[in-house]
């Protein structure tokens, strides 16, 4: 067995644990009443409408380029082709499968659409890579990342939420909700000159912009381990997985997990991609579903317990899946 093969082992391992055991924590702050019902609330709202519209607006001025978007335009369509695919193979089998609530059927699409395209798989890469490749392992993951967000926070908000009775208003207000709103205005603001400086905080920046950005990077910080601590909250409140139904489980571990990685994996072993790029490609192809599924979910009035539950079975099976396709692609590109 390969050098590379085990410390991809060793270290997906790893970060998946930290991220279980701040899982963990959570669940146990629910259970033992540390934090109420009410205040999970609370929480959740605070998170997407405050903490995540700061790390994009900081992530976007930092990093958005048109050069950058040329040079990772590969990394764009890979995403977004099997965002749209996993979208497609969803719809048509519950479509198949009679007997469902049409609600859950939709949720469970958007969880086999995006998975955790940033948070796990980015300390997972630097971990593997060596230092003088940081910079780039990070642009790229922030390429293949910027499908994902988008289709989250419009496509996703639809599919997670309650859909009926809501006026066109209410429509208009959850596409153009503080995340997607957030993730475009650090776009168009990284092109005013002395910004993108500021965010970095290197020379040319602007004293009054750089005392914002570093205000955004201190709320930022909280995103990784607060979205952790309350999808553990979530989980404690959702009740037993063991009640999930297999029409649930089994299509979303087979698509997300095992389906799309191989699919990807397959193509990406005919084309001449960079190794660095390929590797990242399988890695965020196999990594589970994006927190932020539960997050919309309970704060769109849609089926967050399912969703809990189903987040909590399926990150179980990545425990197995993922450090398996990392070995995988360092062993192979």
């Amino acid at each position: 067995m390969s050098e590379s093969f085990l410390q991809g082992l060793y270290t997906s391992i790893d970060v998946i644990g930290q991220m279980a055991l701040l899982v963990l924590l959570g669940f146990l702050m629910v259970r033992r009443k540390w934090i109420r019902e009410d205040t999970l609330s609370d929480l959740v709202r605070f998170l997407i409408d405050v903490v995540i519209p700061c790390t994009f607006v900081l992530a976007m001025a930092r990093s958005f380029s048109l050069e950058i978007l040329e040079e990772g335009l590969v990394l764009v369509l890979f995403s977004t082709a099997w965002i749209v695919l996993s979208w497609a193979a969803g719809t048509m089998l519950y479509r198949i499968l009679p007997g469902g609530d049409p609600q859950a059927d939709r949720s469970v699409v958007a969880m086999m659409m995006i998975s955790n395209s940033l948070y796990l798989p980015l300390p997972v890469i630097l971990a593997v890579t060596p230092g003088h490749m940081h910079d780039q392992a990070v642009m790229y993951i922030s390429m293949v990342s910027l499908p994902s967000i988008a289709i989250m926070w419009t496509a996703g908000v639809k599919l997670l939420g309650r859909s009926a009775d809501l006026t066109a208003a209410e429509r208009l207000k959850r596409i153009f909700n503080p995340p997607i709103v957030s993730f475009f205005a650090g776009i168009l603001i990284s092109f005013i000159p002395g910004v993108r400086e500021s965010a970095r905080g290197i020379q040319g920046g602007m004293a009054p912009v750089e005392t914002i950005m570093s205000v955004l990077e201190f709320v930022s910080r909280m995103l990784s381990p607060m979205a952790m601590i309350i999808l553990g909250g979530m989980i404690a409140g959702a009740g037993s997985i063991r009640g999930i139904p297999s029409r649930y489980t089994v299509p979303l571990v087979l698509i997300r997990l095992i389906a799309v990685p191989l699919a990807v994996y397959a193509v990406l072993r005919n084309l001449p991609v960079e190794p660095l790029a390929a590797t990242i490609l399988v890695l965020v192809a196999a990594a589970p579903p994006a927190t932020n599924h539960a997050l919309v979910a309970r704060r769109y009035g849609g089926r967050w317990k399912l969703v809990s539950g189903l987040q909590l079975a399926v990150h179980l099976a990545a425990l197995l899946t993922l450090p398996l396709w990392l070995s995988i692609a360092l062993s192979s590109f």
